[in-house]
């Protein structure tokens, strides 16, 4: 990182040259652009995030902030936002907590108390209640099973435990969903999800739909496509924040910045898919100026 470069930020910023600022940041990997904010912050004596939202505006302004930050830091701050004030954005909470590695809530969760100086665990506990609560908590302190080889016979008696606890019974005994979904493998969720299949004839997101409401149905289904799918997940995410009248900018970059350097090959796989379109072209459609032109350079494509 030259410091001519930073310089050169510098100045395109007080001057509000979009087209540069835009320039610099997409010539730069994540890793490059964290270590441009670090010295542009000790070259200067400011934050680099503090310049951009003072000079540059709108969703161009919110995407270039999100890029030059760590990803925990991202997810810390995607976290604190979902439960500051009155109410809780329950799909922000939904999503990075169902789509993070344990070993990552870990991470989380000490930054989270660092940054705020308030316990992740203790804040949940105060923004949810029920069985939508306990998954949460158990999803960021209870290390998953990571068993590639799953004892097909304990499969098969959890899947008939899941319809006992559900489709057997009037009403349903959502602790025993929140058990397994919260400690099973990827491989004993999808060996389990075939079993149901096998007996019952329905596949164990239909029963997430008919047996589970609100946002407990919402974290299961989401559990779900982060262990089996989550480039899918993606994708439907991403189509969702584009398609009809007006675009969901905040699902549109909160998508993209958290997974362009994990799985977007597979996401633009799935989109063209599901929706017989190329994502990019969805995105030229519905964005326009630097930030379509950043957008498309963390998905990979011009």
């Amino acid at each position: 990182m030259s410091d001519e470069e930073i310089t050169s930020l510098e100045s395109a910023l007080k001057s509000k040259d979009e087209n540069t600022i835009t320039e610099i940041t997409m010539n730069h990997t994540t890793e490059e652009r964290l270590e441009l904010r670090e010295k542009y912050n000790s070259k200067f004596n400011r934050e680099l995030l503090d310049d951009i939202e003072k000079y540059t505006k709108s969703d161009l302004c919110t995407l270039l902030t999100s890029v030059y930050k760590d990803p925990i830091e991202y997810d810390v701050e995607l976290l604190y936002k979902a439960m500051k004030g009155i109410g809780t954005n329950n799909d922000i909470l939904i999503e990075v907590i169902s789509f993070r590695s344990f070993s990552r809530l870990k991470k989380i969760k000490q930054k989270f108390k660092e940054k705020y100086n308030k316990d992740l665990i203790s804040e949940i506990k105060s923004e949810t209640s029920g069985d939508y609560c306990t998954t949460l908590i158990s999803l960021i302190e209870t290390e998953r099973s990571n068993n590639s080889q799953p004892d097909i016979e304990n499969c098969k008696k959890i899947a008939e435990e899941l319809y006992e606890s559900g489709e057997g019974k009037i009403g349903t005994n959502e602790n025993t969903f929140v058990k397994y979904f919260t400690t099973l493998s990827a491989d004993e969720i999808s060996i389990v999800g075939k079993e149901y299949h096998k007996k019952y004839k329905k596949n164990i997101v239909q029963v997430i739909e008919n047996e589970i409401d609100g946002d407990l149905k919402k974290l299961f289904k989401c559990i779900l496509y982060g262990l089996i799918s989550p480039s899918e997940y993606f994708a439907r995410q991403i189509n969702g924040a584009i398609k009809g009248i007006g675009t969901d900018d905040t699902v549109l970059i909160r998508s993209i910045v958290t997974r362009m350097d994990i799985d977007m090959i597979m996401i633009k796989k799935y989109y063209r898919k599901l929706f017989g379109k190329r994502m990019a072209e969805d995105i030229k459609g519905d964005t326009s100026g630097n930030y379509q032109k950043l957008l498309l350079k963390l998905i990979g494509e011009k």
